[in-house]
């Protein structure tokens, strides 16, 4: 297949708008295909994607090149340069061995004991939350719920004050522009000076931990020690800001994207409602149907035959996460959800050496989120339901701009 999908690339609105259809075709006739506008190869189908995500070794994460050459050009601001910078500490960006040191590090923030700690202070944010739309009777639940949970679990998780989290919001809708799939790169310049605020921040907040300790994740990762060695200024700062981003915006659209879906299968959430027991295979449900990222990249370090195409080393290659979590040949019935379905074998958390740090935080939220809305807002119902306003605007970031409802 060429660069396009029927008549449709990947990167227009109404792919991005709804990439499932465009998926389905493209793992039926052309599972692996180099699409010029995106100036890589794509792949579909979950086996092949599953087999690379564990493939590190010739599918490698070391793709900064690319990101310097697309969002820094020849001469970049410094803004921009520095940002590049930090981002080559990234795990993300990284491969064993140098990605098992700062990924040991970086876990030590997120053990299952941490994790648990910070139960009361999610329970106790959506508590709020929840009480103000039941009050309102009326909301957006994009506004008045997804966004604030995760932001103020940030600002709970890393010390922040509070009143920062509009700031995180801006911040990390910049750093978008540089690590997503988007048609259009002309924000590059303004998002690094945004960018280039919360490396100050984050660099102001490491040093006051550093000489006054506190019961945060920064503090814990200041003085995270493995087998004597300890994150550099950098590491600690580029990685700081690869958290934050990460765990804000895709717990946004986990719980935007999870609620839309059930709340248009009104079956599957009228069965939350009876039997909260499904409701914590519910969140991995709705992850895998609608996941908030869509895709991974990956860097060839060699050649690779794959479905009677020739792949060469250096080549970027596009995995699918999205459409490999419809694969029909994985999944029974893909394109439904199904709460009961109790399978984990999806991809929206990744999988390999990058699988989601902040994977076990995220279920947390979303099991919490679920029990509370199911049980205080029983009748939530979309305003309206057939309209639903996806943001469309990134291949690689999937969500809605706003989802208006009732309690009734």
């Amino acid at each position: 297949m060429t660069d396009q999908v029927g008549q449709t690339t990947l990167l227009s609105r109404a792919v991005m708008s709804d990439p499932y259809p465009a998926y389905a075709r493209l793992r039926t006739e052309s599972p692996v295909y180099y699409d010029q506008q995106l100036n890589g190869w794509v792949i579909t189908r979950y086996d092949d994607v599953t087999a690379a995500l564990r493939d590190h070794e010739t599918y490698s994460s070391r793709r900064l090149g690319l990101l310097v050459a697309q969002r820094g050009g020849a001469d970049p601001s410094p803004a921009v340069a520095r940002f590049l910078e930090l981002a080559a500490h990234w795990m993300w960006m990284l491969d064993p061995p140098t990605h098992t040191r700062m990924r040991k590090l970086m876990n030590q923030g997120f053990t299952p004991r941490a994790v648990r700690l910070l139960e009361p202070m999610v329970q106790g944010i959506v508590d709020d939350l929840v009480d103000s739309m039941v009050e309102r009777g009326e909301f957006d639940l994009m506004a008045d719920f997804c966004f604030p949970v995760p932001a103020l679990v940030i600002c709970g998780l890393y010390g922040l004050p509070t009143e920062d989290a509009k700031l995180v919001t801006k911040w990390c809708d910049a750093i978008k522009v540089f690590v997503g799939a988007a048609p259009d790169l002309g924000g590059a310049q303004s998002a690094a000076e945004a960018v280039h605020e919360m490396i100050e921040y984050l660099t102001a907040i490491m040093e006051q931990r550093r000489v006054d300790p506190r019961d945060d994740l920064v503090s814990r990762l200041v003085s995270a020690d493995e087998d004597g060695e300890r994150l550099g200024t950098d590491e600690l700062v580029s990685n700081l800001l690869l958290l934050i981003t990460a765990s804000f915006e895709t717990t946004i659209d986990m719980l935007g994207n999870g609620l839309a879906g059930l709340l248009t299968q009104r079956d599957q959430w009228e069965l939350l409602k009876r039997d909260p027991g499904t409701i914590s295979g519910a969140v991995d449900e709705v992850i895998r149907w609608d996941g908030p990222v869509q895709l991974t990249h990956r860097l060839l370090t060699g050649d690779v035959r794959l479905r009677g195409e020739q792949l060469r080393e250096g080549q970027l290659v596009y995995l699918m996460r999205g459409s490999a979590n419809r694969d029909p040949e994985r999944f029974a019935d893909p394109d439904r959800i199904d709460v009961t379905r109790n399978d984990t074998g999806h991809v929206g958390l990744g999988l390999g050496v990058h699988y989601c740090i902040g994977a076990g935080l995220s279920r947390m939220e979303g099991r919490i989120a679920l029990t509370e809305l199911t049980t205080r807002l029983p009748g939530l119902v979309l305003t309206e339901p057939e309209r639903l306003n996806w943001r469309a605007d990134n291949l690689q970031f999937r969500g809605l701009s706003d989802l208006r409802a009732s309690a009734s």
